[in-house]
């Protein structure tokens, strides 16, 4: 790379403790990490989180890379970035009136260094910090290492609409099935065929458009709940059908996804084509452990697993009953989100609902988990993240659904209408 073309990324600490890797996410650049970010960083290296984890590896990595040269001259890595440290902060450099702040004097960091060179850019997941860089004039950008890659409004949805002429549609219905050359269609997409007044549900693979096999069985129900909509459809096909081994569904408040998950799981549990159902949520916005309320593990996580118990309810009448029986008999099992790191689960549906509150890490520790025969649904609104510095691209959810949508094992839906009730559909429409 050309010195013209090569940047220089000064990093504060938010960017530094979001990922382990990040450290190592600006090839061919040179890296400039303030003194500052460094004494916030030693401040965090014992948390019990994520972020002491980030800060430890943060350190380690620094200390190792004093073997090979001088940090205040700068050191090279292999992959072409350079690392070095700043003592170079001028608050009087900076307009009167902004305090003597660890951020300020970070940005003073910056200020200096453009003066003196270009392809100067401040890296920060604060908005503020960003705020501050536009209004001095220096170029400052967020870090989005595991952004999904396209805006959530062209996101992928898992369906799409197909138009044949008539007599196709008519082969489609006789024959089960369709060759096309499409070349932009992803395995296991669901389709909507039209064809003049006709229309029909297909889903394809391997250039093949395929008739339903699960769904388009006469009376299906999995426990007598039956979809309402194309969409639930889809998503029942795929939640029933064992070749697809992860599922992702999303939708607003109301959709269904709860529903559907837990009646298909139950379903195909008591068709023995698994072991057991293991159910987790987030119990904390950002996962963090389930702290020190008294009670066991279910006793903690009971609240937050409440919507599967109230679906159980509505899919038996003595729903919270038969949730005791399977707890006792070990064939449903609560789980901590954080406890998952480790376990191995064979011939286990593993149910992660609000999962557009975990991040990119916590998405990889949980699909890594998952052994032989077994099926990952996750399950998420990608409107409603609670998580701070989370949103619908940066979720692990988010993430997920795109990065894995031309993998032949998985499959994703999105649900589009409310069938709870008109007010939640309403609610969730205009809110």
């Amino acid at each position: 790379m050309s010195e013209e073309t090569r940047k220089t990324f000064i990093l504060d600490t938010s960017v530094l403790v979001y990922h382990e890797d990040s450290i190592h996410a600006f090839p061919n650049n040179d890296v400039i990490i303030p003194m500052e970010v460094l004494e916030e960083i030693d401040g965090l290296k014992k948390r019990h989180d994520l972020v002491g984890n980030a800060a430890r590896y943060v350190n380690r990595f620094l200390d190792d890379l004093r073997k090979q040269g001088s940090l205040k001259d700068g050191v090279d890595l292999e992959n072409g970035q350079n690392i070095s440290v700043s003592l170079d902060s001028d608050l009087s450099i900076l307009p009167k009136g902004m305090e003597n702040t660890r951020d300020n004097r970070i940005i003073s960091i910056a200020l200096d260094a453009s003066k003196r060179k270009d392809n100067i850019v401040l890296i920060s997941r604060d908005i503020n910090v960003r705020v501050k860089c536009d209004s001095l004039g220096i170029e400052a950008e967020n870090y989005h290492k595991d952004k999904a890659i396209v805006n959530r409004k062209e996101a992928y949805t898992g369906v799409s609409v197909l138009h044949f002429s008539p007599k196709e549609i008519e082969k489609f219905y006789d024959s089960g099935k369709l060759m096309t050359d499409l070349e932009d269609l992803y395995p296991n997409e669901y389709l909507v065929l039209k064809g003049g007044k006709q229309s029909a549900l297909a889903t394809y693979k391997d250039g093949v458009i395929k008739k339903l096999g699960i769904t388009s069985r006469k009376g299906f129900n999995a426990q007598g709940v039956s979809p309402r909509n194309k969409e639930q459809t889809f998503a029942l096909e795929m939640l029933m059908n064992k070749d697809i081994h992860m599922v992702t569904l999303t939708g607003k408040a109301g959709s269904g996804k709860t529903l559907l998950s837990t009646a298909a799981a139950i379903q195909m549990l008591s068709e023995n084509m698994y072991e057991k159902i293991v159910i987790s949520r987030p119990v904390q916005s950002l996962s963090g452990d389930i702290g020190y309320l008294p009670g066991s593990k279910f006793d903690k996580m009971e609240p937050w697993i409440q919507p599967i118990i109230d679906n159980l309810k509505y899919i038996f009448k003595n729903g919270e009953h038969y949730f005791d029986v399977m707890m006792q008999k070990g064939t449903i099992e609560i789980e901590a989100l954080s406890y998952v790191r480790g376990r191995s689960l064979p011939n286990t549906i593993f149910i992660l609902d609000e999962a557009q509150n975990i991040n990119y890490k916590e998405a990889k520790a949980v699909i890594t988990r998952m052994g032989e025969n077994s099926k990952l649904i996750l399950l998420g609104d990608l409107d409603q993240i609670d998580a701070p510095h989370l949103d619908s691209t940066t979720c692990g959810l988010g993430a997920v659904v795109e990065k894995f949508k031309d993998f032949g094992l998985s499959a994703h839906i999105t649900l589009l209408k409310g069938e709870r009730s008109p007010l939640a559909a309403y609610a969730a429409k205009i809110l």
